[in-house]
C-alpha cells in the first residue's frame, strides 16, 4: 500500500472504526492512535508514520486504542481515562 491515507482508512477499520471513548466513526481522518503505555511508543502513527511497511504499522497501532481527536486531545490533559 503506498497511499498513506489508505494505509490510515484501514488501519482503522482493523482496529475498530471508532472511538473506544465516545463512539465517533464519521471520518477516519478524525481519529487517533493513542499509545497505551508511551513507553512502548516506536514512532507515532501520524501522517509521517504512516510511511511505514504495513507490518510495522500493524505492530505499532496493537500498542494503541483508537480514539477521536477530542477524546484524545482529553487524554492527554488527563481529563478523560481510558
Amino acid at each position: 500500500m503506498r497511499n498513506r491515507r489508505t494505509k490510515k482508512e484501514k488501519l482503522v477499520a482493523m482496529f475498530g472504526g471508532k472511538c473506544v471513548v465516545c463512539g465517533y466513526k464519521k471520518y477516519a481522518g478524525a481519529l487517533d492512535f493513542h499509545h497505551k503505555n508511551p513507553k512502548d511508543k516506536s514512532f507515532a502513527l501520524s501522517v509521517k508514520g504512516l510511511s511505514y511497511s504495513w507490518d510495522s504499522l500493524v505492530q505499532e497501532a496493537k500498542k494503541c486504542v483508537l480514539v477521536c481527536k477530542n477524546c484524545h486531545t482529553e487524554i492527554e490533559a488527563k481529563i478523560t481515562t481510558l
